[in-house]
């Protein structure tokens, strides 16, 4: 069984988000009967926490999805109203529940893209679901989702629509799988050519959109292209610990450092806080250090956890989640985030899985000592 990461969305993010408000009767008691299942859903996936506030995937006993019920419905109702402005809440509701966690696609969020493609491009509501996208990879794959917001970008007369389904596509084009970021898979050379469709398609929109916010989201994730990537040399980090002493990546140089985003509010953070302490006694005479950067509400709290849990290794006070300036430069999405940095200040893995800490620690530890003695 695999516990999952703590992922800054909740349980309901799994289901794209209508915002209109639509009149129609049919629909309106379709989408209550959905509501109504999805918050049984969602009461059902809470009972399956354990003690330590993660859930358990157990496929045996995992509650079936409200989408798997309400498919089929939805889609019937989209057919009814196929190339009208009532299909397009159902379409957005295909796209991103109870999507395949492992591979696979799902053919009716395939299907319900392409009504969108079709039939929806040039409607100006669309814009509310364009920063679900990356869901709807998860369920119909990247072709489809980009074929779609590819033509919303040439079709909707909403400019800044458009150069938001601009920036969608590449995001999804950066943004390497999950799975094969922890995994450490994927082919080298198609993701080097996504990720140079993605910078032009960045700085088009810098260029086209100059001093708004969509600029300055393209430069946010340029940031993660341009500097974040495996192979490049960390950039520096600047925080304070909390004693208020001023904590820098770089007085690190010539150690392999973990770089851990974590909170005590992360269940799965804390549960790898002994094995973290483990680490730093079996290395402690070697060229290895954690460099923790710690997203809590307040100081407070992680002074708390320092004591408690016996925290010695250098931890960077980063502020609240959504404050938080390092963890969100480097956009940092699910926590524990795990990157990996050698002893030269060089990027050698930007997703490591607590299982992997091990591994990966010993490989670069090794190879700063063979270094070191070759010296």
């Amino acid at each position: 069984m695999v516990r999952q990461m703590a992922i800054a969305v909740g349980i309901g993010m799994a289901v794209l988000v209508v915002q209109p408000a639509y009149a129609d009767a049919e629909w309106g008691l379709l989408k209550s009967e959905f509501d109504q299942s999805h918050a049984e859903w969602q009461g059902a996936m809470e009972k399956l926490k354990g003690d330590d506030g993660a859930v358990t995937f157990n496929p045996a006993a995992m509650p079936t999805h409200p989408i798997k019920k309400f498919g089929d419905r939805f889609r019937q109702y989209a057919e009814k109203h196929e190339g009208k402005p009532a299909a397009l809440p159902a379409l957005t509701h295909m796209l991103g529940g109870g999507f395949p966690m492992m591979g696979g696609t799902d053919q009716s969020a395939v299907w319900a893209l392409t009504q969108l493609k079709d039939h929806h491009a040039n409607d100006p509501r669309i814009g509310d679901h364009l920063a679900d996208m990356g869901m709807a990879v998860m369920s119909a794959g990247e072709d489809p989702v980009i074929a779609f917001l590819e033509a919303v970008a040439e079709k909707n007369p909403d400019r800044e629509i458009a150069g938001g389904a601009q920036l969608a596509i590449a995001e999804i084009l950066y943004e390497e799988s999950p799975f094969a970021m922890m995994m450490g898979s994927g082919n080298a050379e198609e993701t080097k050519a996504k990720r140079e469709r993605a910078a032009k398609i960045l700085r088009s929109i810098k260029s086209e959109f100059a001093e708004t916010a969509l600029a300055k989201q393209a430069d946010d994730s340029l940031f993660v292209i341009d500097h974040l990537q495996v192979g490049m040399r960390a950039p520096e980090i600047v925080g304070k610990d909390a004693g208020g002493r001023e904590i820098r990546l770089s007085q690190f140089h010539g150690k392999v450092v973990a770089i851990i985003f974590w909170g005590t509010w992360c269940a799965p953070c804390m549960q790898m806080i002994p094995h973290e302490r483990e680490l730093m006694e079996k290395y402690t005479d070697k060229p290895f250090t954690i460099l923790g950067i710690n997203a809590n509400d307040t100081l407070t709290d992680l002074k708390k956890a320092l004591r408690k849990d016996r925290i010695t290794w250098p931890t960077i006070f980063d502020g609240e989640p959504g404050e938080s300036k390092i963890t969100k430069k480097w956009r940092v999405r699910s926590f524990p985030m795990i990157y990996m940095i050698d002893h030269k200040g060089v990027i050698r893995r930007n997703m490591v899985m607590p299982f992997q800490l091990d591994q990966v620690v010993g490989e670069l530890v090794a190879s700063a000592l063979e270094d070191d003695k070759n010296d």
